[in-house]
């Protein structure tokens, strides 16, 4: 059966200019497939910026092991198969951006976000059809560079994702580099060197410590206080008591003393009622 548009074309036309014009059908069905999920995106995004919950973005060349990373902590923080994403490795196997909520103790959370693998050479209007998705990096609070330690390229394959970042307009946002696949290069993993961890993204223990790793950054703004909240802003109590990590309460005359450690945005917010902090 003839491609379409194919069938009123002269004999003369090569393989080559066929598979030009197939390729050129492909580039421009991704198009209309991205510009169909770009109001959704910005929907979603607005609402994420909304509640304030840290963002944590996933980048890396294509097959690096971003999506086994994703699945690793949905597994281990939140128990749902549903919630795991494709792992496959074929290129732009999904244009959409994975978005994972990870629920860690104390009422802490962090959204996980995953992005198409980058490749070397990826086309400047390829590039500029998925600023749309891409654009989900430009947001997160931290990101989270995971490279195949592996591949004997690994170091080219670090640059083109840094030269993709750039071209996308990231800057400012704190990186961790995640050397991935130690195992198969007989390391002894996990291992943390400042904003560097060595790991396999399939070993648990790994998975854990890079959240450590994650932690420390997107939480190290939170303050520690008390604060004296009168009995009739009983919604502030509930609002604490499911947002931030209350480490004790107690009610008197004035109202409940609670005792917590939460967002800097949330102390900002309740100040009035600090009566001690550190």
């Amino acid at each position: 059966m003839e491609e379409p548009g194919l069938a009123n074309k002269g004999a003369g036309e090569t393989k080559l200019e066929l598979d030009k014009r197939r390729m050129l059908g492909k580039i421009s069905k991704l198009k209309q497939e991205l510009e169909k999920i770009t109001g959704e995106r910005e929907v979603q995004r607005n609402l994420r910026m909304s509640k304030e919950i840290p963002v944590v973005s996933l980048v890396g060349y294509t097959n690096s092991g971003k999506s086994t990373i994703m699945n690793k902590m949905v597994d281990i923080y939140e128990g749902n198969e549903e919630k795991k994403v494709l792992e496959k490795d074929m290129l732009f196997a999904t244009l959409e951006t994975s978005v994972r909520q990870i629920s860690l103790e104390k009422n802490k959370k962090f959204l996980l976000t995953d992005t198409v693998g980058f490749v070397d050479k990826l086309p400047h209007k390829l590039v500029k059809a998925f600023r749309s998705t891409l654009e989900e990096i430009t947001k997160a609070d931290i990101i989270l560079h995971v490279i195949d330690y592996s591949n004997e390229d690994y170091e080219k394959q670090m640059q083109v994702t840094d030269e993709t970042l750039l071209e996308i307009g990231v800057k400012d946002i704190p990186i961790i580099y995640v050397y991935n696949k130690c195992d198969l290069k007989g390391m002894t993993a996990p291992r943390v060197n400042e904003n560097e961890i060595f790991m396999s993204a399939r070993d648990k223990l790994g998975i854990r410590t890079l959240i450590e790793v994650i932690k420390k950054e997107i939480f190290k703004d939170h303050i520690t206080c008390k604060m004296m909240i009168p009995f009739d802003k009983g919604n502030i109590t509930a609002y604490l008591m499911e947002n931030a990590n209350v480490i004790s309460t107690k009610y008197n005359e004035e109202g409940t003393l609670v005792e917590l450690e939460c967002k800097k945005s949330d102390y900002e917010k309740y100040k009035e009622y600090v009566i001690e902090s550190s």
